[in-house]
Order: structure tokens, then sequence, then C-alpha cells
């Protein structure tokens, strides 16, 4: 939003605050336009969305008591009735020891996540990419369809302020590609979906996803039934995240104070391998879930959650932070302007001081590669048990053999990541968990005899 309407916001708050006698306020503005584009199967655009929303979210507190309540319009007028909702609110819940964060400056520049040349391109060009990413799927007669080729971008400005001093604003952009890729052989065939996320449009890289999701696609076309047993394996990067964004909710704070973390009362233990880190990096170049500062204008700053195999910290807002006698780390988000702003991680991101060979296949020389997962949604977030249809191929001899089919892949989502015996030098950055592939140890595989 402009500086007049902030500065308008700021002062009608205040004047608000004073009137009704609060302990405290805090606002949250935010401004944002989408734009998503699809093609049909002849190339032709077969939806083209582009929605703008301004909201605004308030958060007021009275004798201890931490109300919210939203506005899709930020005149005064519905200024003052979100604000007299959030103080109504106040009547009905439970006293918490709190006061809004103060001021304090950056580590980030507040465009350090936006990309400017948006706002010149045309949406030919977006069309371009789409057809590049087309193109790019075509290397083998056995791609018989694309489906879902799809651009969107987002750009974003948010102004957080409140009762302490914080007057904060910054703008983002995030862009993405994505597609489905069907290969057919005999009576086989195979549905494989990638995508890519970028905060700079000139990053995207409509050939390589487009050429990695058909050979995908290949590999895993048809297959051989693995006879059940436990086995070296390798995740690929995909993989490695959709297991990595299972754990992520455990280093939340709220998590752990209901007890509902894979990761209670086990701060300062060895919970990985010790060649494993794991950090959330709000600073991350081409993360989606960078930030100059959180939801409740905290500066962002990169902590490691796992530092060399130990669990490090938490991930704490500032109302956690005071229950729990703790610190915020700047990771207050708001997934939407219409609920009270919760913890969540920016960007994770898994090193390791054990890095393998470029391709891990080598290192495996013989055992599955897993590449997809299904039903990633029905693990036990609290005891990490698990048990998940898998796609993907075997290798023999550190090259590719055959594709594999009809397996399920099982187990506990910790002692899973103990066995990470190396890593990829092939970093990979999915949206907002950047891993390379894994090698695994001893993982327990179901096929078609079991």
């Amino acid at each position: 939003m402009d500086s007049t309407t902030v500065d308008r916001i700021a002062g009608r708050l205040s004047a608000l605050a004073r009137e009704h006698a609060v302990e405290g306020y805090e606002a949250y503005l935010s401004e944002t336009s989408k734009t998503s584009i699809s093609l049909d199967d002849n190339r032709g655009i077969e939806t083209l969305h582009a929605d703008e929303e301004r909201a605004i979210a308030v958060r007021v507190l009275r004798d201890q008591r931490l109300g919210f309540s939203f506005s899709f319009n930020p005149s005064d007028i519905a200024l003052e009735e979100a604000f007299k909702r959030a103080l109504d609110s106040t009547a009905v819940l439970e006293r918490h020891p709190f006061s809004f964060v103060g001021n304090s400056p950056d580590t980030a520049g507040a465009d350090l996540f936006y990309d400017s040349t948006i706002e010149s391109t045309p949406n030919e060009y977006k069309l371009g990419l789409l057809n590049a990413l087309i193109d790019a799927v075509h290397i083998d007669r056995r791609i018989v369809k694309v489906e879902k080729p799809s651009y969107e971008e987002t750009i974003s400005s948010v102004s957080v302020m409140n009762s302490s001093g914080v007057l904060k604003q910054s703008r983002t952009t995030r862009f993405g590609l994505g597609l489905s890729v069907i290969a057919r052989q005999d009576r086989d065939s195979n549905i494989t979906w990638d995508f890519q996320g970028a905060n700079t449009f000139g990053t995207l890289d409509a050939h390589r996803l487009g050429k990695g999701c058909a050979a995908l696609a290949l590999k895993t076309l048809g297959g051989e039934r693995l006879r059940t047993g436990s086995y070296d394996a390798v995740f690929t990067q995909l993989v490695a995240s959709q297991f990595l964004g299972i754990l992520a909710r455990s280093f939340a704070a709220d998590a752990v104070y209901k007890k509902t973390s894979l990761l209670a009362d086990r701060l300062g233990q060895r919970v990985l391998p010790e060649h494993i880190t794991i950090t959330d990096d709000p600073l991350l170049k081409d993360g989606l879930g960078s930030v100059p500062f959180d939801a409740e204008g905290s500066p962002s700053v990169r902590k490691p959650l796992v530092d060399n195999g130990v669990a490090a910290t938490f991930l704490y807002d500032n109302l956690y932070a005071s229950l729990m006698a703790a610190h915020t780390t700047g990771n207050s988000v708001r997934p939407s302007v219409t609920q009270p702003p919760s913890i969540g991680s920016t960007n994770l991101v898994l090193g390791s001081d054990r890095t393998g060979e470029e391709d891990l296949e080598r290192a495996l020389y013989d055992g599955p590669v897993i590449t997809e997962l299904m039903g990633v949604h029905t693990v036990n977030p609290v005891t990490g048990e698990f048990s998940l249809g898998a796609r993907g191929y075997a290798v023999k001899s550190g090259v590719f053999h055959a594709p594999l089919k009809d397996i399920t892949v099982a187990g506990n989502l910790f002692d899973l990541l103990m066995k990470v015996r190396a890593t990829g030098r092939d970093q990979l950055l999915y949206g907002t968990i950047m891993t390379p592939s894994l090698l695994i140890t001893q993982l327990k595989i179901a096929g078609a005899d079991a």
C-alpha cells in the first residue's frame, strides 16, 4: 500500500487505541495481485486469471487477552469496525502474558525478494515460457501428452505496524511453473508431475523442468515387482523434500507446547546423523518463504534447527515465546489475513558434511531410487509412523536398470532419517524446501509379494 494509506491507518489505529484504552495493538496490511495462466492441448490459453486483494488484519490487547479481526476494506470506517470486533472478541479469550514486539532493524532490504522486472514483462513472455516448457517435454515418442502446463505469479506488498513502534513495509514476488506429463507404452501409462518456484522471473528454467519431468516419466513407465525386504535406496530431492516437509511441523513451538511434536523434550539431543544440519533460512535466495521480516515485524534471521544431528532450537512467534519463556525467532506467518498469525518455517535447508558423488546412483550401485510418494498426508504427525505408496526405478551396477511398480515404503520418520548415509551434490529448491538427494540404508519396502 502507498505511504499515504499506511500513515492514515497508523494514525487512526493510534487514536482508536487511546479512545478504548487498550494495552496495545497491531495491524497487518497486505496488497496482493495474482496472475495464473494455463494452456490447453493445442497451446491455446485455457485459463487466464488476474486477481487483486487488499486486506487488513488487526490484533488488540486488552486485559492480557489478544483479540483478532480482519477486513478486506482498509477505509477508516471498516478499520474502526475491525478494531471493535477484535476488542469484543477479547471477552471470550484466555489471558496470556503478552506484549507486541518492539522495533528492531531488519537484516535484509525491504525489496530484496522483489523482482522489479516483472513490472515491464508482458504476458507474451510468460506464454513463451509455457511453450518452451511443452517443447522441452517431447524427447521421446512415448510422451503422449502434457497436462496442465501452468504459470503463476504473486506480487505482494506488506506493512506491519504496532503500538510498540514497529512500522515496516516490504514487497515480494513469487513465480512458479508446473506441469504433468503422460507417458505410454503398450498397456502401461504413467503420469509424472513437477514444478519450479522462484522469487525472480529470470530464474525459471522451462527447459530443465520440462525435460526433467519427461525423463522421469519415461524412467518410471511400466515396471518390475521388487521383492519385499530392506534395501539401500536413494531418495530424489523431491522425495527428500516431502519427508522434510513432514518434519517441519515438529519444530514449531506451539506443537512442542501442546506435546504434538515429534521433537517435544528432545532439544539438545541427537535426532539425526551427526553429519546432517537443517536450517530455517528466511533470507534464502529464491526461496518462496523468503521475507525481510515476519508477520509480526520481527527481523528475519537464519537459525539452525538441527546442528550436526542435534536438535538446536524451535521456531517461535511472539505469543509462544511469551508462554515458553523464550525469544521470538521471527517465525510468525500469515497464510491468510482471515486467521491470526501462527508459527511456521520459512525455507528449510538440509545440508551435510558427508556429501557423496554428484549422482548418488553410482554410490548406491544396486537398489531402488524412490522418485515419488503417495499419501504423504497420512503420516502420523505425533509418532512419525508412515506407510506410503511409492514410485521409482531400480539401479544395477550404478546405472538405470528398470522401472519399479507396486511398492510401499514404511517405517518411522526419525528412524528413516537416522539412516541417511550420504547426500548428493545436487541440492535443489522445491518451493520452501531445499535438499539434495539422500542415500538411505536399510529402507523397508513391501513389494507385490507382501
